[in-house]
């Protein structure tokens, strides 16, 4: 079966809801069990549902605003701003893309994740 675009959209609200939850569990769920997830702040690539899952709870909660996004058959990538719920109000937001790659049950086979990692210290300081 071959992934639609409405199936893309529909998917890229629920990461979005789950993610703005905290529902790291409904989130996960979104990914295949063989899921490979890659993020430029890391050497080397998480594999599999548990491995992100475990990964992501350790992520500090965010104010994730989207900006846009392109779909492209089964491929979707998102821009993004964001900053740490930690962080003061004033402390700048950073910018960061990510694309998703959907196998054909729909589920996310592969994530990227790309982000300027001095924006995000910088934030972080201020």
């Amino acid at each position: 079966m071959a992934v639609t675009r409405a199936d893309v959209e529909a998917v890229l609200g629920m990461l979005q809801k789950h993610m703005a939850s905290g529902d790291m569990d409904a989130w996960t769920a979104l990914f295949s069990d063989d899921c490979e997830f890659r993020n430029s702040a890391m050497s080397e690539p998480v594999t599999g549902r548990a491995a992100l899952r475990a990964l992501a709870e350790s992520w500090p909660r965010v104010d994730n605003q989207p900006e846009w996004h392109a779909i492209d058959g089964n491929r979707l990538v998102l821009g993004w701003n964001e900053r740490q719920e930690s962080m003061k109000e004033s402390a700048p937001r950073y910018r960061g893309f990510s694309t998703f790659v959907f196998d054909e049950s729909g589920l996310i086979r592969s994530y990227e994740g790309m982000f300027d990692t001095a924006a995000v210290f910088a934030a972080m300081s201020a």
